[in-house]
């Protein structure tokens, strides 16, 4: 993981949660985040890795979290204190082969170049056991091509669509199971009135057109077809 991305994460740490999660807009993100991780993840979470766990927002989903802020961890420690934490490299896991059900990653793909997300699912699939999961999300590259705007540097300026994020996973050793979207409706432009009581259509609008979401969330599975 880049320096840059460290020491930007270990700045925000501090107020992460209540800038970015405390308002309508974070919360619909993270209601329909969490719908996702609900569907797919195993009940017992003891065996779930959160990759890129940030201050531990969705460690309750994980028995385990990692992530490259030092800053970021010590926040999640203080949430989650009878749960295990590490500081590393991303793409370079600290765990055995096979060690866990299942992983999650949500805001990470976003900032990494191309070389550096293949490096993250490899590592991903290394550490799943056969038939385990991975659950990633990266921005959605057709409505990145709909803004007006682009990002600029490192920050949220990598996007995909839907096949090419299969073809990157299956390079990993990874099967597509599923590919959901996330926030389809243009939401930071709606009355924060409004924002709550279209949850629901979003989610379903998403789940048919992930591509012309916000945000695609791949469904991974370790291991060939049967």
């Amino acid at each position: 993981m880049d320096r840059g991305i460290i020491d930007y994460y270990d700045a925000l740490a501090p107020n992460y949660d209540a800038d970015r999660f405390e308002n309508s807009y974070g919360r619909f993100l993270d209601a329909q985040e969490r719908t996702i991780l609900k569907r797919y993840l195993p009940r017992d979470g003891a065996r779930v890795l959160d990759l890129g766990c940030g201050t531990g927002r969705l460690c309750d989903f994980a028995g385990e979290g990692c992530d490259a802020s030092l800053r970021s961890i010590e926040i999640a420690r203080a949430k989650h204190p009878l749960k295990r934490f590490i500081q590393a490299d991303l793409a370079e896991l600290p765990y055995p082969d096979a060690s866990f059900d299942a992983a999650f990653c949500f805001h990470v793909f976003m900032h990494c170049r191309m070389p550096q997300i293949e490096a993250l699912l490899r590592e991903a699939s290394r550490v799943l056991r056969p038939g385990g999961l991975l659950i990633a999300d990266i921005a959605s590259a057709l409505r990145r091509r709909l803004r007006r705007s682009q990002p600029s540097g490192w920050h949220g300026a990598s996007a995909l669509d839907s096949r090419h994020f299969q073809a990157l996973a299956l390079g990993a050793g990874l099967r597509s199971l599923a590919m959901e979207g996330v926030m389809l409706l243009p939401v930071h432009r709606l009355p924060e009135s409004w924002r709550g009581g279209l949850q629901a259509l979003d989610h379903r609008l998403a789940g048919v057109f992930p591509d012309a979401a916000s945000y695609l969330v791949g469904v991974f599975v370790k291991g060939a077809a049967a």
